[in-house]
C-alpha cells in the first residue's frame, strides 16, 4: 500500500494534515495510478473549497507573527472586506479591538503552547464598527509545510447585542431593587424568599443574606407570617392576584400579590408592598374629625332646642303665674298667692339650672371653661349642693341621707364636681318617687374614689343609658311630677368627670331605681 500526503496548503478547515490513501493497485507504480491520484485529489481538494466558501464561519491561517495568510470567502460577509484585503496584514494592531488585544495574544499563546485556544473578540467592520466574533485556534506551526494557527471564527455579534442588552436589563433590575421606595418581593412555589428589594433590610432588621431563602416564619411574627403563607399558597394554587393590608412594627402596609406563570402555571410569586401608615393616620384623623363636626351640629342643634323650647316654657310660667299672683294680691286670695308663688319659684329655680348648664358646657366647648385642681373635702361640698336642692327634696318627700367616711379628700376642680353632683342629685330627685329615697355614698378605690348616687325611683332601660352620655342621641324625658329637662345635665357631667381622667356609668333596671356612678382622683 503506497500513502501519498496531501496538504490542502491554506484551505484546511480542522489543521491537521489530510491523508489520503489511495489503494488502488496496491504496491504498483504506474502512470494511470499517479492520474487517478491526482483526480482524486483535485476532487477532494474543490470539495473542501465549497465547503468553506458556503460556510457561515470564517476560516483563516495566521502566522506565528499574527500575518494573515489565508481567510475564507465568509469574511465579506462577516466583516465587509473582501479575503484578499486582510492578507499580509498585522491583524492583532490593525483590525482587534485595543481592549480585546490580550485576549487574541493569548489565545495565540494557548495554541502554540497547548495546541489550542479560544477567544471572544471584537474586529473592526469596514464600515468602522465592531463586529463581535469567537474564534477557536488550533497550533499548525510545527506541521510541515503548514506554519500556521488555524482559525475557525464565527460572528457573534447577535448573540454579544443580546447578552449586553440582558446585562443592561439586569442592571437595571438590580438597581431597581436597590434604590425602590417601595418593598418589592419574590418567592419561590415553597414560599421561600427568592428576591427582596433593598430596603427589607431595615424594615426587618436583618441583611439580604440573612434574607434569602427564608421562610416567612424566619422573617416575621407567627400570627403575620401564617397569614401571608395562607395568601401566598391561595395565589399559586388558584392564579389570582389579591390585596390585602397588614400590620407590622405597629405600621400599616397595602400589599398586591401575583402569581408569576411558567408554562401557563403558577410557578413563582411576586408582588410589592407600600407603607401606608400616614395615609391611614390621615383616614383616623378625618374619621375623627367627621365625627367632632357630627357632635358640634348635634351641639348646635341642642342649643337651639334649649334656647327655643326649654329655656322659654319656665319663663313663660313665671310670666303666667306672676300675671296671676298680681290679681289675687288685689283679691287678697291668700291660699292661691300662696300656691302661684311656689310654682313661679319652681319655674326660676329650672331657669336658673338649666342657664346655669347652658352658660357651663358653652364655656366647656369653646376651651374658655378654666380647669383649676385643689384638695378639698367631698363630704363638706357634697352637703352644700344638698342645702341648695333641700325645698326640691322636701317638695316630694324624699329622704335623702349619705354614707360617708369623715373625710373625703379629692384632688379636683371644685367648681366642675359641685356642678357633676348637682345635676345627678337633681336627676335622682327628678326621677324618684313622691317618698322615695336617695343614697350618696362614696368607696375608696387604688388611686381614686368612687362616688354613688343612688334612687328606688322608675329606672331607665338599657337602650336609653346607651343614649344618655352622647350628644348626638341626647334623650330626655319627664319626672315622676312631670318635671321637665333638657338631658343637658348628663353630658355637663360627662364632660366634667372626664376632665379629671374619671369615668362615669351607670346601674339600672325599670321599676326598681338608678345607681349613677362617677370616679374622682383622691387628693
Amino acid at each position: 500500500m503506497k500513502k501519498v500526503d496531501y496538504q490542502l496548503s491554506d484551505t484546511d478547515l480542522s489543521g491537521q494534515k489530510i491523508e489520503v490513501e489511495l489503494q488502488r493497485n496496491q504496491g504498483v507504480k504506474t502512470e494511470s495510478g499517479n492520474v487517478a491520484a491526482e483526480e482524486f485529489t483535485k476532487m477532494n481538494e474543490a470539495k473542501f473549497r465549497q465547503l468553506i466558501a458556503n460556510s457561515f464561519d470564517m476560516f483563516v491561517l495566521i502566522d506565528s507573527n499574527g500575518i494573515q495568510h489565508f481567510v475564507s470567502d465568509s469574511c465579506e460577509k462577516i466583516l465587509g472586506y473582501r479575503p484578499e484585503e486582510l492578507i499580509n496584514i498585522p491583524v492583532i494592531e490593525n483590525m482587534i479591538h485595543p481592549d480585546d488585544q490580550e485576549k487574541i495574544i493569548g489565545t495565540f499563546k494557548n495554541a502554540v503552547l497547548i495546541g489550542y485556544g479560544r477567544a471572544q473578540y471584537r474586529h473592526r467592520h469596514k464600515n468602522g464598527g465592531w463586529v463581535h466574533l469567537e474564534a477557536y485556534g488550533t497550533n499548525q506551526i510545527n506541521n510541515p509545510g503548514i506554519n500556521s494557527i488555524v482559525l475557525n471564527v464565527r460572528d457573534i455579534t447577535e448573540q454579544k447585542l443580546a447578552e449586553e442588552e440582558l446585562k443592561e436589563r439586569e442592571e437595571i433590575f438590580r438597581l431597581f431593587l436597590e434604590n425602590s421606595p417601595i418593598y418589592i418581593f419574590f418567592k419561590d412555589e415553597n414560599i421561600r424568599s427568592l428576591g427582596l428589594s433593598r430596603n427589607y433590610e431595615n424594615l426587618i432588621g436583618k441583611s439580604m443574606n440573612e434574607l434569602i431563602g427564608k421562610t416567612m416564619d424566619e422573617l416575621f411574627p407567627s400570627d403575620l407570617a401564617k397569614s401571608m403563607v395562607e395568601n401566598d399558597l391561595d395565589i399559586l394554587k388558584n392564579g389570582v392576584k389579591i390585596e390585602i393590608e397588614e400590620e407590622f412594627n405597629e405600621r400599616h402596609y397595602s400589599t398586591i400579590k401575583f402569581p408569576i406563570q411558567i408554562e401557563g402555571k403558577p410557578t413563582y410569586l411576586a408582588g410589592f408592598t407600600i407603607d401606608i401608615t400616614e395615609r391611614k393616620h390621615a383616614e383616623m384623623a378625618l374619621r375623627e374629625s367627621e365625627t367632632r363636626l357630627r357632635e358640634l351640629n348635634a351641639t348646635k342643634d341642642k342649643f337651639f332646642s334649649i334656647i327655643a323650647h326649654d329655656l322659654r316654657n319656665p319663663f313663660n310660667s313665671i310670666i303666667g303665674f306672676s300675671d296671676l299672683l298680681a290679681k289675687q294680691v288685689q283679691e287678697k286670695d291668700y291660699e292661691s298667692i300662696s300656691n302661684y308663688s311656689q310654682i313661679i319659684l319652681n319655674s326660676s329655680q329650672r331657669a336658673m339650672d338649666l342657664l346655669m348648664n347652658l352658660m357651663d358646657w358653652s364655656r366647656m366647648q369653646t376651651g374658655r371653661i378654666e380647669f383649676i385642681p385643689e384638695c378639698f373635702d367631698l363630704v363638706e361640698l357634697t352637703n352644700e349642693v344638698l342645702k341648695l336642692l333641700n325645698n326640691s327634696s322636701q317638695q316630694k318627700s324624699i329622704a335623702v341621707s349619705t354614707e360617708f367616711p369623715p373625710l373625703i379628700f379629692v384632688l379636683a376642680d371644685k367648681q366642675m364636681i359641685s356642678t357633676v353632683l348637682r345635676n345627678l342629685i337633681s336627676n335622682a330627685i327628678k326621677f324618684a318617687h313622691t317618698g322615695g329615697e336617695i343614697c350618696i355614698s362614696a368607696k375608696p378605690k387604688q388611686g381614686e374614689w368612687v362616688i354613688t348616687i343612688a334612687d328606688n325611683g322608675v329606672g331607665i332601660n338599657k337602650e336609653t343609658i346607651d343614649k344618655l352620655f352622647r350628644i348626638d342621641e341626647s334623650y330626655s324625658t319627664l319626672g315622676t311630677q312631670n318635671e321637665k329637662g333638657t338631658g343637658l345635665g348628663l353630658l355637663l357631667c360627662k364632660e366634667f368627670v372626664e376632665k379629671h381622667d374619671g369615668k362615669i356609668w351607670i346601674e339600672s333596671e325599670v321599676g326598681k331605681g338608678s345607681k349613677f356612678h362617677f370616679s374622682v382622683p383622691k387628693g
